[in-house]
């Protein structure tokens, strides 16, 4: 019987917990499920994956119960970081990363006090690895982020104030040297399947394009209506100053990077173009994040799991 529950978990991951507790008698409790989820044989990644991520509130104590038995003491933030994502594969849904993520950097801190400022801090560098990982060990990227580029990426986030530059250049030394395994993923498998969607592809690409081209023109037509007004220039260093102008640009942004990310594999595409976008990217999320934009952030984070190879469907 809790074999055929683990197959309809794998099938369908909340139809085959409910099974589970009427068939298999598994505990109707979050502390049940999640210990379930992890101790379970032949659970299928992406099926847990996708059900710690639910929005529902049973699943997200589910999601804590399950991180909190991960045990993050004294590892390095990149240590834990892989320990995390040993346990599953993350979804391919911006909120649902976002709870995963949140919860991880939450846990990491109260296990490791005085890492870092508060636990938004280990989130946004969470992003930033992920992000470095992929520039790193992409083949498709041949301009690599230096190590200088990391640590000047990450400046600010740290409550305002920068994390120690020896410690953003071990986690760099970290995640160059020693690639994070996001996705079990054979190459070959990813050329068989896109081989087989070449034409699905090439219809939503063209869908795409013309979406993308349309949000562009329409925040061309919002640049040119600000610069019909005359304005003076004014220096200032106070970021909130930011907030009004990345809300002015970020569907431009988002719309004209994803373009470029869609075509990343035609060799007409630049690959230091592709690497330039992948900062573009982050430097977006960071932006977001601090600015406390959800949706926005949302946003860049759906396109950001496409491109790393985040979204496991």
């Amino acid at each position: 019987e809790v074999h055929e529950g683990v197959i309809k978990f794998n099938m369908k991951p909340k139809r085959g917990i409910r099974y589970l507790r009427e068939v298999c008698g598994l505990e109707d409790t979050p502390q049940a499920v999640a210990r379930f989820l992890r101790e379970t044989d032949g659970l299928d990644k992406r099926a847990v994956g996708d059900y710690l991520g639910e929005g529902e509130d049973f699943c997200k104590q589910v999601l804590y119960a399950y991180v909190d038995s991960i045990d993050f003491a004294n590892l390095t933030f990149d240590q834990a970081l892989r320990r995390f994502l040993t346990h599953f594969w993350l979804p391919g849904e911006a909120q649902k990363i976002d709870r995963m993520m949140e919860k991880f950097a939450e846990r990491y801190c109260s296990q490791n006090e005085g890492v870092f400022a508060n636990a938004d801090t280990a989130y946004v560098l969470a992003y930033s690895l992920i992000m470095l990982n992929t520039d790193a060990h992409s083949s498709q990227i041949k301009k690599k982020m230096t190590q200088q580029e990391f640590v000047n990426m990450n400046r600010g986030i740290n409550d305002s104030g920068d994390l120690p530059t020896p410690f953003l250049e071990s986690l760099y030394q970290a995640i160059t040297t020693n690639e994070i395994k996001i996705k079990e993923m054979m190459e070959h498998e990813r050329r068989a399947a896109a081989a087989s969607s070449d034409a699905a592809r090439t219809s939503r690409s063209k869908l795409f394009n013309l979406e993308s081209a349309i949000m562009v023109k329409e925040s061309q037509e919002l640049f040119k209506a600000k610069a019909r007004k005359r304005a003076v220039y004014h220096s200032s260093r106070n970021v909130e100053h930011a907030r009004p102008m990345f809300e002015a640009c970020w569907c431009a942004l988002l719309a004209s990077w994803s373009t470029i990310m869609e075509e990343r594999y035609d060799d007409a595409v630049p690959v230091e173009l592709v690497a330039l976008v992948m900062r573009g990217f982050a430097n977006a999320v960071h932006i977001a994040a601090e600015f406390g934009m959800a949706t926005e952030r949302d946003a860049f984070v759906t396109m950001l799991a496409k491109y790393t190879y985040l979204d496991s469907d």
